[in-house]
């Protein structure tokens, strides 16, 4: 009987290990990608809200920026949206001088390998949402410079998850 139950429970954790996976998309320079969200159907105020899994695949620490991150959103395909996170885009300059926020700003995260970080974002821009429908695919998109990995040593490159299609929520 315990042989049983122990089978059951590799059977358990070996589903779920899979199904994981299934959902990420891995790039050449180890970082795991995988996405879910949520839609608030508001007509006021729509609201569409994020969450980023970043998995390194690895065998070394790699650091990943998880808070204020730019975003933008490629609308070529009504049905598929491509939000990208990240800090890609360059430097703001001042009087010929490059301006450099605070790495402590963006919350950077050391993840060992197969550990994760993990990025929520909030996205309330009614003019861009309100072409959003019901069924439309969203794609998220973590993308950092090498010139903003090096300047900060953090990990660079990008990374696409898999589409999905975000849990439509309506307002009390």
């Amino acid at each position: 009987m315990k042989i049983k139950i122990l089978q059951i429970i590799g059977i358990i954790i070996a589903s779920v290990c899979l199904s994981q996976t299934a959902n990420c998309q891995t790039s050449a320079n180890g970082l795991a990608i995988s996405a879910e969200g949520s839609f608030l159907a508001d007509t006021n105020a729509p609201q569409l809200f994020l969450t980023v899994h970043l998995l390194n695949t690895t065998n070394h620490e790699i650091v990943v920026l998880t808070k204020k991150l730019n975003f933008d959103f490629d609308l070529d395909d009504p049905n598929k949206w491509i939000c990208t996170l990240g800090y890609k885009d360059p430097g703001v300059t001042y009087q010929g001088h490059l301006i450099i926020p605070s790495v402590g700003d963006f919350s950077p995260v050391t993840i060992k390998p197969n550990e994760e970080a993990i990025i929520t974002q909030l996205i309330d821009e009614g003019m861009l949402l309100k072409d959003f429908k019901k069924g439309t695919q969203i794609a998220v998109c973590y993308a950092i410079s090498p010139e903003w990995g090096n300047r900060f040593s953090t990990w660079n490159g990008s990374v696409t998850s898999k589409p999905f299609v975000p849990t439509l929520k309506e307002s009390h």
